[in-house]
């Protein structure tokens, strides 16, 4: 049987986790949000809604754009980066660099949960945004300071 796009993207999100059967088992039957703790190669990094939007678009043809989950209800957003550069972001005031293990409550890609959906999903590529595009969307000259 194939895997679909989404599949692969859920299992790449999951594959650092203990028990990662039991959040594909969640998402597969609940549509519920799973907690996902940000090990491995990836940490989170929180932003307002609506500049991330912005910062999506300025970064997207780049190609360079990695996972990103949003809330409508919080509103915010959380861009999946790699782990080894997020503390590069620290200085930015309307960034939240999350530390490594914090947990990322992830609705499943295809379906948004709780308010909350991927505008960027995962997927097998292990894609993450590079701190560099991500800084200079939210920095001094970047969607922030529009």
């Amino acid at each position: 049987m194939a895997v679909i796009r989404g599949e692969i993207g859920r299992q790449w999100l999951t594959h650092t986790m203990a028990n990662p059967q039991q959040a594909l088992r969640t998402w597969q039957h609940d549509d519920q949000l799973v907690p996902v703790p940000s090990t491995g190669a990836w940490r989170v990094v929180e932003a307002p809604l609506y500049p991330s939007i912005d910062a999506m678009c300025a970064i997207r043809p780049t190609g360079a754009l990695g996972p990103v989950l949003a809330s409508v209800h919080e509103p915010l957003a959380w861009w999946l980066v790699p782990t080894d550069e997020a503390d590069d972001l620290a200085d930015l005031r309307q960034l939240t660099v999350h530390p490594r293990g914090w947990i990322l409550d992830c609705p499943h890609e295809g379906i948004g949960s709780e308010g909350r959906l991927w505008l960027e999903p995962p997927d097998r590529s292990g894609r993450l945004t590079p701190v560099p595009q991500l800084g200079a969307a939210f920095g001094p000259a970047g969607v922030m300071a529009r």
